[in-house]
C-alpha cells in the first residue's frame, strides 16, 4: 500500500522592499552582523527584516510600494 506524503512546504520568501535614497546617488550600508548593502542610482533592495526595519528608521530612505 502506498503511502500518501503530504507535499513539501515551501520556504518562506524572504522579505524584499525597494527604497530611494534621497541623499545619495551610491553608497554602502554595513550592517553590524556584515551584511552589506549597495545604493546604486539612488535605489537600495533591501533582503532582510533586519535591512528593511533600518531603512525604514532612517530619514533619507523613503519605501517604493511595489504595485500589484
Amino acid at each position: 500500500m502506498a503511502k500518501d506524503n503530504p507535499p513539501a512546504a515551501m520556504p518562506a520568501a524572504a522579505p524584499v522592499a525597494k527604497f530611494l535614497d534621497t541623499r545619495f546617488r551610491s553608497r554602502v550600508i554595513v550592517f553590524p552582523n556584515g551584511d552589506v548593502l549597495r545604493v546604486l542610482s539612488g535605489e537600495a533592495i533591501a533582503r532582510s527584516a533586519a535591512q528593511i526595519e533600518y531603512l525604514d528608521a532612517h530619514p533619507d530612505f523613503k519605501r517604493v510600494e511595489e504595485r500589484g
